[in-house]
């Protein structure tokens, strides 16, 4: 805690020095930037982190179930297994904005768009990662299962999904963190509404402590959601 109140009382006192030299119009005081934010909270911000946030999770969710049935399935057929190696590994190599640009030309703008982005840009991550965890199972106990013939459906349920859930915590931080940063993208180039749509409208008008505040009320809206979810990620993996 104290780190982070050190580093914080550094970043804005380099703000502030660096305020002092620049004209006002590039970078704004911290005070004045904070009182602009301030007057952004009001019930059209609270439509505008709503309407990102139902695309994110629908897209989070949609990824998290794909990028679980393509790791199972790999996990049974050692085929489909090297094909999405190589699959996925090609894909983490395309730029985001690649596969923006492409939905954009054949969807068009809107929320169709920016959820397919995001889903392309986290099922290969999710999926390796799941892979990984499915790889370092116990092999013994894949051993006696398949001595003892047992089901592969069996498997799923009372070892995979055990140990997906065990490694998940960590694979959440990493892949929501990409998820958000996506999805403010796609909607900045793509969307809408939203926050990254809302985030053109301030860059337009050139008001700098607008653009600045609402870039701070991005990266704070990220943080507080990424919080709340990792406490119920982590109090699911309790109660399973």
């Amino acid at each position: 805690m104290k780190i982070k109140i050190f580093l914080l009382a550094f970043f804005l006192i380099l703000w502030q020095v660096c305020s002092y030299f620049t004209p006002e119009y590039l970078i704004p005081t911290p005070l004045k930037t904070f009182y602009t934010t301030i007057k952004m909270l009001n019930i059209e911000l609270v439509k505008t982190i709503a309407y990102s946030f139902y695309r994110l999770i629908l897209a989070y969710i949609l990824s998290l179930f794909l990028s679980l049935v393509m790791a199972l399935l790999s996990e049974k057929w050692g085929n489909i297994s090297e094909g999405l190696l190589v699959v996925f590994s090609t894909m983490l190599k395309v730029p985001n904005i690649a596969f923006l640009t492409f939905f954009m030309l054949f969807i068009g703008i809107g929320t169709p768009t920016v959820m397919m982005t995001i889903i392309v840009s986290l099922v290969p991550t999710m999926g390796l990662a799941f892979m990984s965890v499915l790889k370092q199972a116990d092999k013994h106990v894949i051993e006696i299962s398949d001595i003892f013939r047992v089901p592969f459906i069996r498997r799923v349920f009372y070892f995979y999904l055990p140990s997906l859930v065990e490694s998940f915590p960590p694979i959440f931080n990493m892949s929501f963190s990409l998820a958000f940063k996506v999805m403010v993208m796609a909607e900045f180039v793509a969307g809408m509404n939203g926050l990254g749509y809302k985030l053109v409208e301030k860059k337009v008008s050139f008001n700098m402590d607008e653009v600045i505040g609402y870039i701070i009320l991005i990266v704070l809206t990220g943080v507080f959601f990424q919080s709340i979810l990792e406490k119920i990620v982590i109090r699911f993996k309790k109660w399973i």
